[in-house]
């Protein structure tokens, strides 16, 4: 390990030949925002994530992150999602990319900006491929925007290496323009160059200084698909990166046979696996590592997250967080399943119902107005409108156990630890605190007193 540098270094293979740098400096006062660009989202994964992904799939030596403010915020991100590349605020650093040259021992540098999200592995697949090709001391990506506008624009010489980048319209009538993503040998000739540059690190000034520095031993890869370079600096940079990445999702989903109603209204994250045959309706909101199988029916109005869900179920107007829901089950409309919900095959969890930290077994019917938290039912229970397990006392969380076949009576408070055996019935209106045995019946509940006339009088003598 490097002095000067934090100790949890991603490291992914020391052989390998390559070491990517992924600068993530600026940008927040073109984007609004008091946070760091690079961790807003993007479909469910901070914009970095997507950068780190594919620079991970060319198994690079290591991997760093370089911010010039609010590295505490990024590595805190980072960690959450298990991530560990280090953040690095280049502040005090003079150039950031020449302040790291002890920390690069691979034979070549990758240079990423961190607000890329839709970076294709084959375009850095390609750039470092010729990069080696033609013996190159800096290789960078290029494509044609249609309208060159604002990007930065490449001016070849006679042979056609690249000798400058200009950055407003000199009347070359260039159209070729330059990707703030590079490759850099790990020479002292390139270090040298690096020196020399100005303090900061935003990658497409660093590559416009770089190009005339180190020419003619530079190289441009031209790049057929633009919008796999796509900088975010704006909100809109944002909306527009969305409806790429989603464009992608969706018809890999089509072509896997997934039936998406109206694409225009489903939002899938990158990780989320759809089985075929299923069919996903308009308002659609699947994100993190949300599985869905075979043959099932999403929606219409349906958000899940970090969810599972078995063949042949059906899910409509309702919110899905890290449950489970096995083969045939029913879920909606308008239920919420929180975390550690697991729901059994077949089971139907109806309107206006929630169900937290617990098991639901095969074929329970809880068809409205219910609350089942931290509890254990048994397969064929039902449970009747406006039942609640009262799990909390205001210090602990506490279980309930219905057993197999109970049948709930609407409007039941079952109050924790309370355990209710199988086969057993508890009375409509009933508050359980005891256990109530197999097959009894139960009734918690006041004795009804009727008092005649006394209505006329609002209870005068």
């Amino acid at each position: 390990m490097w002095a000067g540098f934090p100790q949890d270094i991603f490291i992914v293979g020391m052989e390998n030949s390559l070491d990517v740098v992924i600068l993530a400096a600026g940008g927040e006062k073109e984007f609004v925002s008091q946070r760091p660009k690079i961790l807003h989202e993007l479909l469910g994964l901070t914009l970095l994530e997507y950068v780190i992904r594919v620079a991970s799939e060319l198994s690079p030596a290591r991997m760093v992150l370089i911010v010039d403010k609010g590295a505490a915020e990024v590595r805190e991100a980072l960690a959450r999602r298990g991530i560990g590349i280090p953040a690095i605020e280049a502040g005090g650093r003079g150039h950031c990319l020449g302040s790291i040259q002890g920390a690069v021992t691979a034979p070549r540098l990758l240079v990423l900006p961190g607000d890329h999200p839709l970076l294709s592995p084959k375009a850095l697949e390609r750039l470092l491929r010729e990069h080696i090709a033609q013996e190159a001391l800096l290789s960078f990506l290029t494509f044609d925007p249609g309208d060159a506008g604002s990007y930065p624009r490449v001016i070849r010489d006679e042979s056609g290496t690249p000798k400058t980048i200009v950055t407003e319209d000199t009347g070359t009538g260039a159209r070729e323009a330059a990707a703030a993503v590079f490759l850099l040998e790990n020479v002292p000739e390139t270090w040298e160059a690096l020196k020399g540059l100005p303090p900061g690190c935003s990658s497409g000034a660093l590559l416009a200084e770089l190009v005339p520095t180190l020419y003619p031993k530079v190289h441009a890869v031209p790049w057929p698909e633009p919008g796999d370079l796509l900088a975010v600096r704006t909100r809109g940079d944002l909306a527009r990166a969305g409806e790429l990445v989603r464009g992608r999702i969706i018809r890999r989903l089509q072509e896997a046979g997934v039936t998406v109603v109206d694409p225009r209204t489903v939002y899938i994250g990158p990780d989320v696996a759809v089985g075929g045959d299923t069919v996903l309706h308009p308002g659609v909101y699947l994100y993190g590592r949300t599985e869905i199988a075979a043959a099932c029916e999403i929606g219409p109005q349906a958000y899940l997250v970090d969810t599972t869900v078995g063949r042949e179920a059906k899910i409509w107007f309702s919110v899905l967080e890290g449950a489970y829901v096995e083969e045939r089950a029913r879920i909606g409309p308008y239920a919420h399943l929180r975390p550690g919900a697991r729901i059994g095959r077949g089971a139907r969890i109806g309107n206006f119902v929630e169900v937290k930290n617990a098991d639901i077994g095969e074929g329970v019917r809880a068809g409205h107005l219910a609350y089942i938290g931290d509890a254990e039912v048994g397969e064929g229970t039902n449970i009747g409108a406006g039942t609640i397990t009262c799990n909390y006392d205001g210090v602990r969380k506490h279980r309930t156990v219905i057993g197999k076949g109970a049948f709930i009576g609407s409007n039941t408070s079952l109050v924790a630890p309370v355990t209710v055996g199988e086969g057993a019935i508890v009375g409509a209106g009933s508050v359980i605190t005891e256990d109530v045995p197999p097959y009894a019946l139960a009734l918690g509940r006041a004795r009804q007193v009727i008092k005649p006339d006394w209505a006329k009088n609002k209870g005068g003598a």
